[in-house]
């Protein structure tokens, strides 16, 4: 997730600052844990464990910022992927695949095995892989063939690469993945693009968590501005990539951070700050190094009045058919653009804009995928705070066990392992601004008595720290669980449930918004943006008919992938039915697990039990070795056309041979 200075940051264990050599070792020590703490039988067949569609995408929340800012990156490597017969698989820090692309001809077999979104990649359940080793061992590494620790994973070769946070921690893993052939030239090249592929995202999290630091490129030979090093105005290092400290031959993130600039590369303020990049020798750590270093600039902080009187020119004029109350467009500029032109949400920002600035909890309820850290964002921009952090806690995503020292913060030496100087939790860092706590419902209830002490005192004490912090800050809460019920329970405090729920704002689902239309339209010139198309993308009058006909179960997070993969699956410039995914077109079809019960048990009566037409996409598909491209150009149909019968009839979910 990502915090209030731009970075994003996971509850793992911080990466190693340098990869080590890639050597063999790593799978004799993975299949050694396997065996000895894991307990997992060598040589059997693994089962593979898959995730709902809603746990699925509350895995997925917490990365979605960051797969928006890299969808570039993302793309590049999808393209090459697709090229080369791999998909392409993302995982959070727990090894969940919350993303995962299999665009090549093999995606149909490769997604039958595995190779999709939802799986579980946790090497401690599945064995030596190459996404759950990976995020294990803290480096690069390759998985191939025999070397995976289950016989049904043994056909697969994976190249995988951990995603480190501006703070050196593991959010997640970047996997290519294919069919193994014994090409060993094809696994370096894999293994060498996903590391790069890893290193521009590390880049580019760096570049947004510290754009109002100084940032010095170290543009050695090797360099592909990953190699980054970050100051404050004290001249003080307080970051650095992993690709610099590896350019400095750094063991720990330590060697450099917490190091002045002068100290560290041997050079004064003066240099340092000329205009031109400098070619620089200096001693490192008992080594000689001649690097270009390229200072970057903090960057200017935006204007919030120019900011919010373009978005006012921007917003268009709006006039309610029931005549509801409208304040003047400077104020309520941001509400007024998430509650749409749906009646019942315009009313509600207006009853928001009431108490935005009056110290009053809001407690946002709806379903998931209702848009309720969308809400409480527009909330925040405008209130007087708009220019003060907004800080976002998950308290679901937080393993119970760390989630204190997220909220509070520890001070200097409360954890082996810790930052020498301690670490500001996520209230503190919300000081003057908004803390908004997402899920609170999932809240431990050991740290709902100290929240309510903090709502009550305004102020935290840090584990490990003895003086109390005063705190300033506007709360903001959201659930999509019944909390009166938890109370009535007792998973729930009473006496925090009223402190919170004073004022509630509740989100309606997607299925009864009377704005489906409009809201369609939005997302999808979202999705244009984020696939970076110059063009309009348009919507055939069936294709938005089926659209406004499907009851959104997940709601406009549901909305938004449909549209996605949609718009990738064109042909033309509008969207045609066809290009559809088959949950929205048949919304009666069984979920996975029913649908793999159902084709087990046609498999195992024989063709006799099959539909004709079934019977026909079976055979079209293996006399074309499961190639859709082939298989659909033989039966006479479009791509997007025999992907959506493939759906349609359960295929993809049977084993396929590779």
């Amino acid at each position: 997730m990502r915090n209030n200075n731009g970075s994003y940051t996971s509850s793992t264990p911080t990466a190693p600052a340098v990869t080590p050599e890639n050597d063999a070792s790593y799978i004799q020590s993975s299949w050694q844990r396997c065996k000895d703490k894991y307990k997992i039988e060598p040589q059997r067949t693994i089962k593979l464990c898959s995730l709902t569609e809603r746990e699925i995408q509350e895995k997925r929340e917490p990365l979605e910022q960051l797969l928006f800012d890299s969808h570039s990156i993302i793309q590049r490597i999808r393209r090459v992927a697709r090229q080369s017969g791999y998909s392409v698989l993302i995982s959070n820090a727990e090894g969940v695949t919350v993303k995962a692309f299999t665009d090549s001809d093999h995606d149909l077999a490769l997604q039958s095995k595995g190779l999709r979104q939802g799986t579980l990649w946790q090497e401690a359940i599945v064995g030596t892989n190459g996404l759950g080793t990976c995020l294990e061992e803290k480096r690069p590494i390759t998985v191939d063939a025999s070397e995976h620790y289950g016989t049904n994973l043994q056909c697969f070769s994976c190249s995988a690469a951990p995603l480190i946070g501006a703070d050196g921690s593991i959010v997640g893993g970047l996997d290519m993945s294919t069919f193994a052939s014994g090409n060993r030239l094809g696994q370096a090249l894999a293994l060498n693009f996903v590391t790069e592929t890893a290193n521009e995202i590390e880049a580019l999290i760096f570049r947004g968590a510290y754009k109002n630091q100084h940032i010095i490129n170290l543009a050695g030979a090797a360099n592909m501005n990953t190699a980054l090093v970050a100051f404050n105005d004290n001249g003080t290092v307080i970051a650095a990539t992993t690709t610099a400290l590896m350019a400095l031959n750094c063991r720990q993130r330590y060697d450099l951070v917490g190091k002045s600039v002068e100290e560290a590369f041997q050079i004064s303020r003066n240099e340092l700050f000329q205009p031109a990049p400098l070619h620089h020798q200096f001693q490192f750590n008992n080594a000689k190094f001649d690097l270009h270093l390229e200072l970057r600039p903090p960057e200017a902080k935006p204007r919030q009045e120019t900011l919010r009187r373009q978005t006012a020119a921007a917003q268009t004029k709006r006039t309610s058919s029931i005549g509801l109350k409208r304040l003047p467009p400077e104020q309520h500029t941001p509400l007024l653009e998430a509650a749409g032109s749906d009646p019942a949400l315009i009313r509600q920002a207006n009853s928001c804009m009431r108490i935005v600035d009056r110290g009053v909890i809001t407690l946002i309820q709806g379903e998931t995928g209702t848009g309720k850290e969308v809400w409480a964002k527009a909330l925040h921009d405008s209130s007087a705070r708009r220019g003060r952090p907004f800080v976002a806690v998950n308290c679901a995503a937080i393993p119970e066990t760390l989630i204190e020292s997220e909220l509070f913060g520890y001070g200097a030496g409360t954890f082996t392992g810790g930052l020498k100087s301690g670490k500001k939790g996520k209230i503190e860092a919300s000081d003057g601004g908004t803390l908004f706590l997402d899920e609170i419902g999932d809240m431990p209830a050991e740290l709902q008595a100290r929240l309510l002490r903090v709502l009550a005192e305004k102020e935290i004490i840090p584990l490990g720290e003895v003086e109390p912090v005063p705190i300033d800050i506007n709360v903001i809460c959201a659930t999509h669980r019944d909390l009166e019920q938890y109370v009535s329970q007792g998973d729930f405090r009473e006496d925090l449930y009223y402190r919170i729920s004073v004022f509630k704002v509740t989100l309606p689902a997607l299925r009864n918004r009377q704005d489906k239309s409009e809201l369609i339209r939005k997302v999808l010139e979202q999705v244009r943006s984020e696939l970076g198309d110059p063009d309009p993308i348009g919507l055939a009058t069936e294709a938005e008919q089926a659209l406004l006909s499907y009851p959104w179960p997940g709601n406009i997070r549901q909305l938004k992938n449909v549209l996605h993969c949609a718009a990738c699956m064109r042909e033309g410039r509008d969207i045609q039915i066809d290009d559809l995914a088959g949950e929205v077109l048949n919304p009666g079809l069984e979920d996975f697990s029913a649908a793999t019960s159902s084709v087990a048990q046609s498999s195992g009566n024989g063709a006799t039990s099959q539909s004709p037409e079934k019977q026909q996409l079976i055979a079209a598909l293996e006399t074309n070795r499961w190639n859709v491209t082939r298989a659909a150009k033989a039966l006479g149909v479009s791509r997007s056309t025999l992907h959506r019968k493939i759906k349609a009839h359960g295929l993809l979910l049977e084993p396929q041979e590779s």
